[in-house]
């Protein structure tokens, strides 16, 4: 579904994905001088409305946060997404399915990789998939112990709320949010209603990006 909430992909000339292979040392001096690019991915209960979150045990995040990781040259975000999820849920997703939610920049002071205190940057592309309920049975049982220690299902308005969390967290919440907003919008705009209908629609999105600029570069 394209809109205001997509992510461009352009693709110039026959690129042909490789597949190079850092080793430890190499990949942590890269580390040290460069952005990576990673697909962090929101996993939505589509009739609950209940969000995944999962507690990490590792750095360079060990509290609650989406799944997800890196991108690899050639994927789009959707297939990086599709990836990251099938590797750590278990569960097969179509890319397709994976919507824009926001984008953000995170710089890390710590990192799994030694040396750890040499911290690490990404930019990273968070997204979306709504799941049935056989799929939240499979997503809530089975995830990487190796990074996570524990999963949640909670309301993307209790962690807008809860200063606990991460602001980056809550300002994808608050942008999953904005989003489902503005597909009404659209859809009142489809559908003919009357100016006051949409007026307040706008002015609710309005409301909810004035929110999330005022997390946006916090610190934490």
């Amino acid at each position: 579904k394209r809109s205001m909430f997509s992510f461009s992909h352009h693709c110039t000339g026959d690129y042909k994905p490789n597949k190079t292979f850092l080793q430890d040392e190499e990949y942590s001096r890269a580390l040290d001088i460069f952005v990576k690019g990673c697909a962090d991915v929101i996993l939505r209960d589509g009739t609950t409305r209940e969000v995944l979150i999962l507690k990490r045990i590792v750095h360079p995040q060990p509290d609650w946060w989406f799944m997800g990781g890196r991108m690899r040259a050639g994927e789009t975000p959707q297939q990086a997404a599709a990836k990251n999820v099938k590797r750590e849920a278990g569960m097969d997703i179509a890319p397709e399915r994976f919507r824009a939610v926001c984008t953000a920049s995170y710089l890390w002071s710590m990192r799994k990789q030694a040396p750890s205190d040499n911290g690490t940057a990404d930019i990273v592309v968070v997204q979306s998939a709504d799941i049935s309920g056989p799929e939240r049975d499979v997503a809530s049982k089975y995830w990487d112990t190796r990074e996570y220690g524990g999963a949640m299902w909670v309301q993307p308005q209790a962690l807008i709320d809860d200063t606990q969390y991460h602001p980056a967290l809550r300002r994808a919440a608050l942008h999953l949010c904005m989003r489902d907003k503005w597909d009404e919008l659209k859809a009142a705009v489809d559908a003919a209603k009357d100016d006051a209908t949409i007026a307040g629609l706008a002015r609710e999105i309005a409301q909810i990006e004035k929110q999330s600029g005022a997390l946006e570069g916090s610190s934490w």
